[in-house]
């Protein structure tokens, strides 16, 4: 009996070492989501969406006369389509395709995407832009900031207008891809200016001009000035100084100084070289920042801890005292 019982459970083991176990089958990628067309115009349309990472490329198809035709392939989340015909309506998918060996197979397909373009030329000109602000301003330059509006189809490019003994002249053109707060140089000191915005789509309608910006430059001073902010996150903290050289000549070296209790710990600085003595703070420039341009600033500024929590007080600027904001 007991041998009877020990060869049944050889045959079984042997059994369970002979079938072949099924191979672990591999993942579909993730089918693309968040699918959006826009820009449509009457020629024109792009297509955006959410990609699996994991994907070598993404394959749009689209259905010509009942069938599935690839369009486009090696894509990642976007697709500009061109050459469309004013009026038509066209119908794509999209999958993702898996690099082989990777333990991923092909997406499924998405549900099909409906593109129809306008009937004719676009004609609607962007929506009127927000008035521009201003986020730096010096005696020599400002930056001003350009904020977006909206089109039917895509608003491609924005005109900086300065009004310029009485009429308004476009002195930056930003596209995409430029920054949205260009920087206007060669301002006089104490001085008035006025700025504006126009958008324009690909067709070259213009939107109404925004609301004008208005700023003043800083005033000439005998002495640089500086500005102190203080980010404070208990028991750290974070202080940014802006030196601003509101003089009327090159400045050539620089000393900052301020004080803090003996138990406040300093960190990391930058823009210049921090250093302590007692209670006394001092920062010193860096080779590239000794010297500040007429009109130009700098940012200094250190990081640290205290315990009981007491930030940096009583800055100074070569010895004339700088304003906290």
């Amino acid at each position: 009996m007991k041998r009877m019982l020990i060869a049944a459970v050889l045959s079984l083991a042997a059994i369970l070492v002979l079938v072949p176990r099924p191979a672990l089958a591999d993942s579909p990628l993730r089918t693309p989501t968040q699918i959006e067309v826009v820009h449509v115009s009457d020629t024109s349309a792009d297509i955006w969406w959410l990609r699996d990472g994991s994907a070598k490329e993404d394959v749009v198809e689209q259905r010509v006369n009942g069938v599935w035709r690839e369009y486009a392939r090696n894509l990642f989340g976007s697709i500009h389509l061109a050459n469309l015909t004013a009026g038509a309506t066209y119908t794509f998918r999209i999958y993702s395709v898996a690099y082989p060996g990777s333990g991923f197979t092909d997406s499924a397909r998405t549900a099909p995407i409906t593109v129809t373009t306008l009937s004719g030329p676009d004609t609607v000109p962007p929506a009127k832009p927000p008035k521009p602000s201003f986020l730096t301003t010096t005696t020599t330059f400002t930056n001003v900031f350009v904020s977006q509006t909206t089109d039917n189809v895509e608003v491609t490019t924005y005109y900086l207008q300065q009004l310029i003994g009485g009429t308004w002249t476009t002195i930056k053109t930003i596209v995409r891809g430029d920054t949205m707060a260009p920087t206007v140089t060669g301002l006089t000191a104490n001085t008035t200016y006025q700025f504006a915005v126009v958008a324009a789509d690909a067709r070259g309608n213009l939107s109404p001009r925004s609301d004008p910006g208005v700023v003043t430059t800083l005033a000439n001073t005998p002495n640089p000035t500086c500005k102190v902010q203080t980010i404070s996150y208990n028991p750290g903290f974070q202080v940014t100084v802006t030196i601003i050289n509101t003089t009327t000549a090159t400045m050539n070296g620089w000393t900052l100084q301020a004080t803090a209790p003996t138990t406040t710990v300093l960190g990391q600085s930058f823009g210049g070289t921090l250093a302590r003595n007692g209670t006394a703070i001092t920062i010193t420039p860096l080779v590239w920042s000794a010297t500040i341009g007429q009109g130009g600033q700098l940012f200094v500024g250190f990081s640290g801890s205290a315990t009981p929590f007491v930030t940096p007080s009583n800055y100074t600027l070569n010895g004339l005292p700088c304003t906290t904001v």
